[in-house]
């Protein structure tokens, strides 16, 4: 046989060699996940094992089937010569290539509780331009993004060499898969999918179903039963903001104003504000008023900004940033009072149209702003206390609302130059490629790691103290303190921010000193909603008919702080968008039926869990007494939902 011709009959046969090696990945990295969503062996988890492999068998012999169609469609044309046989070869290595993919989407998951795919679209939510910001908002070391770019380099210019050889082998001992037998195989493997999931719907319990399908990766079902509580059908209200703008800004300019100095500091969770830890910010708290569970809006920045500095339910978010207005009503309202808006930044505020979705186009509801341009988030922290310092030593107290954003400790927790880490030991960096869940060890390190940088957080903050102390202005002034969002360690799972609406990712440190207040500590639920009303509410505006939030005082005034709900809406999530409810003693996760709510139609109760000990209470098999409380209460639940249309 001629050698062309050889060629071309070793490239008509199927590389399955590869394939094997994608279905033992594919396997491995299911098993991986099952094992951790079933805590013991029984039918549930014997029909998610069957269920792995005939989905691993469909996806095998559709490829087949794609590859027969390549390798012998029109007589074998991208087979006869060796420039078309690259077209094969692409086709080996893009499957060689989606195996890697599978055991970094593993560990990609085990760190952050999403997927790769989600990974990937959070790097482009701001557009393929704005991925620069986005790495430098999450905190990714450059040499971690260098690697990742060699590594994928590499990783190309590999597969095409183990495609040939893959393929070599392969050809060795050939095996024919003919068209046709791909194709009732992949009839077989898909029957059994359905079969098993129909089985599945009426023995499975369907939480540890949805973990399934949300955890393995290219996981599917096809009837399987809602995990949920109750479920409503729904619209998102998108309230029209110009009615409260021009409200804001018909708000007539009034005599001395309180100066405001509104602190927020990055990933700083409720129980690292300690004097142990963090000092300063911990004797601050003792003469401000606080509160034993204060809530984010949201568990990543943009959603935290927006409730915060918007005074608006996250949910709205994505519609402002699609499409931009005069920026938040809350800042419009200080304006037209007087006031004069500055921020002293450390992130870059381009970063999810933060600049225009908070500030208006253009930053048009900012009088100045500072963000020093030092390459490491630690020294520009560093360099923006320094100048707030010398803003307040200097200039005159009274109609100025100062925005002061930190973020040393943003992941992966930093820390300036002569500061030594009181912490130890601490990681040295973070990786994904670490099992943080299993490993207490590493997981001590890196929490180590976070302290610290809290600590030099705090550093700072005791310098602001100062400066205002030296000043004479810190008991004439509005002083909040906050953290923007929790920070988790895999205390449930999860790491980071932005992962799940578990209590760390949640409950932020939160102080707030306003003037002729004394010092209290509410045993009860505050959310970052209710800042901006409060504010309003010290200089005498009535913020009910502009803002959602309601004022701290007027909570006070109408009998005490506890019956009010906090809503947090997660950042980043797959199939759902999902927000929690906290109330009273417990927490309600929620989901909307789609990832974008303004195209949702369903509202989902999935479950209910204990405020302080974040076990679950009502879920997956609830007693019928619990079950029933819940029903009961949701009417008045679904009355603090109020951007729902039921």
């Amino acid at each position: 046989m001629p050698r062309e011709a050889s060629s071309a009959a070793r490239a008509r046969s199927p590389n399955l060699v590869l394939w094997a090696t994608f279905s033992l990945t594919s396997l491995a990295v299911g098993g991986y996940f099952l094992a951790q969503a079933h805590t013991r062996l029984g039918v549930d988890a014997a029909l998610g094992a069957a269920s792995l492999v005939a989905r691993t068998a469909s996806f095998v012999l559709f490829g087949l089937l794609a590859e027969g169609v390549l390798l012998r469609g029109r007589g074998g044309y991208l087979t006869q010569t060796p420039a078309r046989r690259v077209v094969v070869h692409a086709s080996s290595a893009a499957l060689l290539l989606a195996s890697v993919a599978l055991v970094v989407d593993a560990s990609v998951f085990a760190f952050a509780s999403y997927h790769l795919t989600t990974a990937l679209r959070i790097l482009f939510s701001d557009g393929p331009a704005g991925a620069a910001r986005v790495v430098e908002a999450a905190g990714l070391p450059l040499s971690t993004v260098l690697g990742a770019g060699v590594g994928l380099v590499i990783a190309l210019l590999a597969a095409g060499g183990v495609s040939r050889i893959t393929r070599g082998w392969s050809a060795r001992r050939p095996v024919p898969v003919p068209r046709r037998t791909a194709l009732v195989g992949l009839g077989f493997a898909f029957s059994a999918v359905a079969l098993l999931d129909a089985a599945g719907a009426r023995v499975r319990d369907p939480y540890i179903w949805e973990r399934e399908v949300e955890s393995v990766p290219l996981a599917f079902s096809l009837a399987r039963p809602p995990a949920e509580l109750a479920s409503f059908a729904v619209k998102v209200d998108r309230p029209d903001a110009s009615r409260q703008r021009r409200a804001a800004e018909a708000l007539a300019r009034r005599g001395a104003l309180p100066d405001v100095y509104l602190v927020i500091v990055e990933s700083l969770r409720s129980d690292i504000v300690t004097p142990e830890i963090m000092p300063n910010f911990a004797a601050f708290s003792r003469d401000a008023w606080t509160f034993s569970h204060a809530q984010t809006t949201g568990n990543v920045t943009h959603y935290s900004w927006y409730g915060l500095l918007c005074g608006d339910y996250p949910v709205h978010f994505d519609g402002a940033k699609r499409a931009p207005g005069g920026g938040s009503v809350a800042l419009s309202a200080l304006r037209a009072l007087g006031y004069r808006t500055r921020l002293f930044a450390t992130p870059d505020t381009a970063y999810q149209r933060l600049d225009s979705v908070v500030f208006g186009a253009g930053g048009a509801l900012l009088d100045d702003k500072y963000h020093p341009s030092a390459p490491l988030a630690a020294e520009r922290d560093r360099a923006v206390v320094r100048e707030v310092a010398r803003v307040i030593a200097e200039e005159p107290a009274g109609g100025k609302l100062n925005l002061i954003a930190l973020d040393s400790t943003h992941f992966d927790y930093a820390w300036g130059e002569g500061f030594r880490p009181p912490f130890t030991p601490y990681a040295a960096t973070a990786s994904i490629g670490r099992s943080y869940a299993r490993d207490a060890r590493a997981r001590a390190a890196l929490f180590n790691r976070y302290k610290s940088s809290a600590a030099w957080m705090d550093q700072l903050l005791g310098q602001l103290f100062d400066a205002l102390r030296a000043a004479g202005k810190l008991d004439g002034a509005i002083v909040i303190v906050t953290g923007d969002h929790g920070e988790a360690f895999w205390e449930h799972g999860s790491g980071s921010h932005g992962s799940d609406l578990g209590r760390e990712q949640l409950e932020i440190g939160f102080a707030m000193r306003l003037p002729g207040h004394a010092a209290r500590r509410d045993d009860a639920v505050f959310s970052l909603l209710d800042v901006m009303p409060t504010i309003l509410t010290h200089v005498g505006v009535d913020a009910a008919p502009l803002l959602p939030g309601v004022a701290a005082q007027r909570r006070v005034r109408e009998g005490g702080m506890a019956p009010r709900a906090a809503l947090t809406f997660q950042g980043w999530s797959t199939r759902a968008f999902r927000f929690a409810m906290t109330r009273g003693d417990r927490r309600l996760l929620f989901e909307l039926d789609a990832p974008d709510p303004g195209v949702a139609r369903r509202l989902t109760l999935k479950d209910v869990t204990d405020l302080d000990s974040n076990s679950l209470v009502i879920g997956a098999g609830a007693a019928p007494a619990e079950y029933q409380r819940v029903v009961r209460e949701l009417p008045r639940v679904l009355d603090e939902l109020p951007f729902l249309q039921l």
